[in-house]
């Protein structure tokens, strides 16, 4: 049985917390939800459960399509939402961390990406107003070894669908991901794209990839029209998009507003001219989609005059 209690109590935690990403006044929420499920047997054993399967994942990649949280209840009423999940996450970082050093993977990108944690619990603040964790299901690529964070962006590797020859194929592609943490510029997507064809060719060669993947709502068309020279319409160009699209709507919700569905369109803040032109549309009762698009690796060092099209995956250049 995972030994949660002595990991809740053991003096270094504080550093540990902070060392994920945690802003200081996260740091004193965690240490207190430590404190008080110490003491709480149920909600003891319910971290314990999730640490093994955790544990379980980690370096398995077959896995990559089942992972789900299950077993017992994974709320309490005593330290509030997703905060179980997020001190099973806490607490089984250091199994993590030694997967990446058994790669060879830097020790500053295992802390770089192992730092998303502190990063999804400040994006729940952002949308409830309130310390804990609704992203848990997210933080499994990373806490599978999957994931990484190498500079502006992240990259997963990940099973994706490719047409060839009258039929389709599961194949292993570099899911392309964006976090808040600033501007997108161009410069430092190159850096990130160049940074990533090298990282997974070094200590991933046994899955080996030659596309980059993105299923985003910033792949929209409607995002370069209505801004042709912005970051996001540079981004957008750098992808050969595909496939039929998806709803968007809740995407463009949650990642421009900080807001979650149901919401009513005109209630959101009109405090940039990107959240303007969103907001506006949605109220308008137009809805935004999610499209998938293809690079190929050794093209990742200039943005591309990207298009709408129907090729299938297999015929991407």
């Amino acid at each position: 049985m995972f030994d949660v209690r002595t990991r809740l109590t053991d003096p270094a935690l504080p550093s540990r917390i902070r060392a994920l990403g945690f802003r200081d006044l996260d740091v004193a929420n965690v240490l207190a939800a430590a404190a008080t499920v110490a003491a709480r047997k149920d909600d003891l054993d319910a971290i314990a459960f999730m640490a093994e399967q955790l544990v379980s994942w980690i370096g398995n990649f077959q896995l990559i399509d089942g992972r789900v949280w299950s077993g017992p209840q994974a709320h309490s009423e005593a330290v509030g939402t997703g905060v179980l999940p997020m001190l099973a996450l806490l607490l089984t970082a250091p199994e993590v961390a030694a997967f990446h050093a058994s790669r060879g993977i830097p020790p500053e990108v295992s802390t770089a990406t192992l730092a998303d944690l502190g990063q999804q619990v400040w994006v729940h603040q952002l949308t409830y107003h309130e310390f804990g964790l609704h992203t848990q299901g997210w933080l499994l690529s990373a806490w599978c070894g999957v994931l990484y964070w190498l500079g502006r962006l992240q990259f997963e590797l990940c099973l994706e669908n490719r047409i060839a020859n009258g039929g389709e194929t599961r194949e292993w592609v570099i899911s392309t991901h964006i976090p808040r943490t600033g501007p997108l510029t161009p410069g430092l997507v190159d850096e990130s794209f160049a940074e990533a064809t090298n990282f997974f060719a070094r200590y991933f060669p046994d899955y080996p990839t030659r596309d980059f993947f993105c299923a985003s709502w910033m792949l929209d068309p409607q995002i370069a029209e209505l801004f042709p020279h912005s970051n996001l319409a540079a981004f957008q160009r750098r992808w050969t998009l595909y496939g039929d699209s998806q709803p968007g709507n809740a995407d463009v919700l949650f990642f421009v507003f900080n807001r979650r569905e149901p919401t009513n369109p005109e209630s959101l803040p009109r405090d940039t001219a990107l959240q303007r032109a969103l907001a506006e549309r949605m109220a308008a009762g137009l809805n935004w989609s999610t499209v998938k698009g293809r690079i190929r690796q050794e093209s990742v060092s200039s943005p591309r005059s990207g298009q709408r099209d129907s090729i299938p995956p297999a015929s991407v250049s």
